[in-house]
């Protein structure tokens, strides 16, 4: 009975021994799927970016229509809109028409200045989109080949551990069958 035992037993140890591999191979999977967080995260701050770029977009166009609206306000005489400048003009009185035609000519540089950064910012926002879509579709292309491997990988391994695990308990069993 005790020769039995020690082979049973001598079954198991091995069986045992081999579990260390298999956790081990296990965390390389792990690592492999802690990688595509991180992938992940990259993505998420190149969404982040655009999304500044295209808020410094808008507050650009704002500014030209404000730009826009001042000095042709300025150039009529007329104020639409509740303000400042409307209510101190209203109070100590209109400007003088040199102090408007400077004022408007200050305001046609700025908004020619923002014209062209409107544009600019406009270009720079194509350009970042086209870039980050090249590199979004090649992550996914490489993200779904790299898993399907990873997985397959996985699977693979779990169907040898379990064979292995099978073929422990056959000869186990055949050892305590021969007691």
């Amino acid at each position: 009975m005790g020769d039995g035992l020690q082979s049973a037993g001598h079954h198991m140890d091995v069986y045992a021994a081999s579990i260390d591999d298999i956790l081990e191979e296990e965390e390389h999977y792990a690592d492999q799927l802690k990688e595509y967080l991180f992938y992940a995260e990259a993505l998420r701050a190149v969404c982040r970016k655009h999304e500044l770029m295209q808020y410094d977009l808008e507050m650009a166009a704002q500014d030209l229509t404000s730009k826009k609206q001042q000095c042709e306000e300025l150039a009529t005489g007329t104020v639409r809109t509740f303000s400042l400048k409307g209510m101190t003009s209203k109070l100590f009185g209109q400007e003088t028409p040199e102090q408007r035609e400077a004022k408007i000519k200050v305001l046609e540089e700025q908004i020619q200045e923002g014209e062209e950064q409107l544009k600019s910012k406009n270009l720079e926002g194509r350009d970042f989109v086209q870039s980050a879509w090249a590199d979004i579709e090649r992550f996914k292309e490489q993200k779904n080949h790299d898993l399907k491997e990873a997985l397959i990988s996985y699977a693979v391994m779990q169907i040898s551990m379990c064979k292995k695990g099978i073929q422990v308990w056959t000869n186990a069993k055949e050892c305590f069958s021969k007691m």
